[in-house]
């Protein structure tokens, strides 16, 4: 008898062992998950103009976000149209005749914070940053317990509003900040000379251009990172008299107008509730933070208001005082 060889095992056996718990382990790996959804907001604080003269200007940049959002026209009638207060109700969602805010030192805001403080006790994880022409702002953002992450102000008086575009953008195309405030104050500048003057129109379509430069980095910021839901909203703090100036209660000085473009805003349609006061629970809502019940503004995510009662109560004529 012949003794038995051993058994064999062919290569392509041995390979197929080898391969089937391979190819199990690979089935069995987790998908590679996919970055969060956030939203993202930057504020544009387009001081001193009026929307219909951003029209007469045929500003390309501004009336493309009009179009590709909502446009709100109003009046802030009977509130204060002096810089000061009518930014700290910007900042708060508080008109001043509840804040009383004259200036921004102090404990100026410690009853009403604004919307950085609000933000940074609420999620400090949250990366916020100002951005500003007009250093009074600065002086607000940095402002409570605790202040704005970041806070830069643009230097150069002529072309203080081309820095302050330049910088946004790059901030938004490399750093993303979760939420930012920015100011253009030229206009404002022009408008206390006069808003009929041909100086006017001339400082809304250069500041337009910036507001190009930001709306670029914002839409490829987008694209580049898909999860990043950004919001930008752009309003005034008053409009100016023809003669020139503001503080007053004239139609023109009152005049106040919001775009807002972003995931919950249908392209091309108005309003004509939404103000100023409306932008800090709005900004709030969006990045998960609970608006305070003493404020005055309504967010612009949740709110259904009517169409013909403004957020503060006063009833506007349907089309908008301002349109």
């Amino acid at each position: 008898m012949k003794p038995q060889r051993p058994a064999r095992t062919s290569l392509a056996a041995l390979a197929a062992c080898i391969a089937v718990p391979l190819v199990a382990g690979l089935i069995d790996m987790p998908a590679a998950q996919a970055d969060p959804t956030v939203n993202k907001v930057v504020v544009l604080a387009f001081d001193g103009a009026l929307y219909s003269r951003i029209q007469e200007a045929k500003a390309p940049n501004l009336l493309g976000l009009a179009a590709q959002g909502v446009l709100a026209q109003t009046s802030i009638a009977p509130h204060a149209t002096t810089s000061i207060p009518i930014w700290a109700t910007g900042l708060t969602g508080v008109w001043d005749t509840k804040h009383h805010i004259t200036g921004y030192g102090g404990d100026a805001f410690a009853t009403y914070p604004t919307v950085f403080t609000q933000l940074e006790k609420a999620k400090p994880q949250l990366r916020t940053r100002s951005i500003v022409t007009w250093s009074a702002l600065a002086d607000a953002a940095a402002s409570g317990t605790p202040g704005v992450d970041v806070n830069t102000i643009t230097s150069g008086p002529n072309e203080a509003d081309s820095g302050t575009a330049d910088l946004s953008a790059t901030a938004i195309t490399d750093d993303a900040p979760d939420f930012l405030f920015v100011d253009f104050d030229t206009v404002d500048s022009a408008g206390h000379r006069g808003s009929a003057k041909p100086g006017y129109l001339d400082a809304i379509t250069k500041a337009d251009i910036g507001v190009g430069k930001i709306v670029a980095a914002i839409d490829a910021r987008a694209k580049a990172h898909p999860n990043e839901k950004w919001n930008i909203f752009v309003t005034t703090g008053n409009g100016n008299k023809p003669e020139g100036g503001h503080g007053g209660q004239s139609a023109d000085e009152t005049a106040n107008f919001v775009i807002a473009r972003g995931p919950s805003f249908a392209a091309g349609t108005t309003n004509t509730t939404y103000s100023i006061v409306d932008i800090t629970p709005t900004v709030l809502t969006l990045l998960g933070v609970k608006p305070a019940a003493d404020i005055d503004g309504k967010s612009m995510v949740t709110a259904t208001p009517g169409p013909s009662t403004g957020s503060f109560g006063i009833p506007w004529p349907g089309t908008g005082s301002a349109g």
